[in-house]
């Protein structure tokens, strides 16, 4: 089928030209990979696959021609809500063959996220866990299903499929195949291959339509300033269906025709574990991740020698942790800045100076531009002074799907995406981000909109107002403090309000970890809450907390 017009994009440029990225697939990398070592192997992962190219290779081979048969073609969406499995690898290049378009889920996400995501991108087929971590996803999806008249099909990975749905593994059995060993050449680079989901900075998540030339270009770019090379066997533990591990873990161990090591679940000891014996040489994940690492009891007892690059992404990098880890484990930081509309916008190098290197979130990727406006979004500000950041170049996504006001309101006719993060660049070009335009908490690098989750908790009958904040936290960069103004009522407590988030169907990561109880909340004249004030007076101590 046609691309329709929502995949168009209105947002980043049309790419005539031919840098070496331009109008290259996955499956270009994918195949010329597989021509060159196709032994080696891409992927492992804690369920038992360790597939080497070539067999990886057959699997997807069998699995496009299944969902061709199935009625999948170029412009359909294919959705997976799938955690750090194998499995996700052959979807998303499957997908590509038939230029169909990949729709990443997070495992965390529930019936709130999915009813809007699943029905608002039209997806015809999605793929599922039976169970993980002992949530029912099969009994949430059949329900869903009731009001998704253009959900074709349930595909269910692992076992346990219960009749009304499509087992995985049937999909990788031949039937008649039809299709070419290798897709043909020549695709248009500026057609849309993924469209992945905003993870909650605003009421509604916001779909980002990416092209194969948006994805290659910081594939094919950010490992020159890197040193990466086809000998990397990257640590896979950012979800590969976020946008951090989907760039730059999964793809960009197919670009370089390097090796995935998937990590199903966190925990530092069995993070550890994988990097050992795996003799794991890179990853790219939230700075918080790499403090973990460090605070592990049996660090001196590793062998992490093979650990060189750590491209850190969600928050600058603490001094004492980039020294900390280039001593303990030899393993440099590198910094970047980016956003699920560009992925990466900055980066260090590894040429750069400890100076910038650790406090800094890098410079514009070569090929691309940053700066700083003023609140007009018109006039560029001089290095030094703070402003919003945004970023244009070849890395931009095509815009919202199906999304015209919102496209206009963040990307300018120019060009520029706008980001409503606040930052400054210093005479080098070096960016350093200082903070949020938006009303947003970035807990471990997932965003949580405020206003998402004050407006669910009105409907609380004890809730007469709420105002949700971010709080510092060593672990995950921050954490949610809901403040509630109790109604008339007996005052709610924390534990009322999460069961009351849950039943809505809000995915765990945006449940609120601490309460407190206010007879009102600070306002400004013009009746905004002063959230500042919330915060600093946490951060003195001057509330009475509830803990989840």
């Amino acid at each position: 089928m046609e691309q329709a017009d929502e995949w168009t994009g209105i947002a980043a440029p049309r790419h005539s030209a031919s840098p070496p990225w331009a109008n290259r697939s996955l499956i270009d990398a994918f195949e010329d990979a597989l021509a060159r070592t196709p032994d080696k192997i891409l992927v492992v992962d804690e369920r038992g696959a360790r597939w080497s190219y070539r067999a990886v290779a057959d699997k997807v081979n069998v699995l496009t021609e299944n969902l061709a048969e199935m009625g999948i073609g170029r412009g359909d969406v294919i959705s997976a809500q799938l955690p750090n499995w194998a499995e996700f690898l052959l979807i998303h290049l499957a997908a590509t063959r038939l230029g169909a378009i990949t729709n990443p889920l997070l495992s965390i996400y529930r019936a709130n996220e999915l009813r809007y995501i699943l029905d608002f991108a039209a997806t015809k087929c999605v793929f599922i866990p039976n169970a993980f971590r002992n949530f029912d996803y099969v009994g949430l999806y059949r329900e869903l299903k009731k009001n998704l008249p253009k959900l074709a099909h349930i595909c269910v990975v692992g076992s346990g499929c219960p009749p009304d749905m499509k087992p995985f593994d049937e999909l990788l059995h031949p039937t008649r195949l039809k299709l070419e060993p290798r897709a043909p050449r020549g695709i248009d680079g500026n057609e849309a291959t993924v469209l992945i989901f905003t993870s909650g900075t605003e009421s509604t998540p916001k779909g980002v339509i990416h092209s194969h030339n948006t994805l290659m270009y910081g594939n094919m770019t950010v490992p020159n300033l890197l040193g990466l090379t086809n000998d990397e066997i990257i640590w896979a533990v950012s979800p590969v269906t976020h946008a951090t591990g989907l760039e730059w873990c999964l793809r960009q161990a197919i670009v370089l025709g390097g090796t995935m090591v998937m990590q199903e679940i966190w925990g530092v000891e069995a993070a550890l574990d994988l990097i050992e014996r795996e003799r794991c040489t890179f990853t790219t994940a939230a700075t918080p991740f790499a403090a973990m690492l460090l605070d592990s009891p049996s660090l001196g007892q590793r062998d992490l020698s093979s650990f060189r690059t750590f491209f850190c992404g969600g928050a600058a990098i603490p001094r004492e942790i980039g020294a900390a880890m280039l001593q303990k484990i030899g393993c440099r930081l590198i910094p970047c800045w980016g956003m699920s509309e560009c992925f990466a916008a900055t980066s260090g190098s590894i040429l750069d100076p400890e100076s910038k290197q650790w406090g800094s979130d890098g410079r514009a990727l070569p090929g691309s531009e940053t700066a700083i406006f003023d609140e007009t979004r018109t006039i560029k500000l001089a290095p030094g002074e703070t402003g919003e950041i945004a970023t244009r170049g070849p890395h931009v996504c095509l815009g919202y799907f199906n999304d015209p006001a919102r496209t206009a309101g963040t990307f300018s006719p120019e060009g520029w995406l706008f980001s409503s993060d606040l930052g400054t660049l210093d005479h080098d070009g070096y960016l350093y981000v200082v903070g949020r335009k938006k009303d947003i908490i970035n807990r471990g690098g997932l965003k949580i909109s405020a206003g998402e989750i004050e407006g669910l908790l009105l409907r609380h009958p004890a809730v007469r107002a709420a105002a949700l904040v971010g709080v510092p936290d060593p672990r995950l960069g921050e954490k949610a403090c809901i403040f509630v103004v109790p109604a008339e009522a007996a005052a709610p407590t924390l534990g009322e309000l999460v069961a009351l988030l849950k039943e809505i169907g809000v995915a765990n990561y945006k449940l609120p970890e601490l309460m407190v109880l206010l007879e009102t909340l600070p306002m400004t004249p013009t009746g905004k809450i002063q959230k500042f004030k919330l915060r600093d007076g946490l951060s003195r101590g001057e509330y009475s907390t509830q803990i989840r």
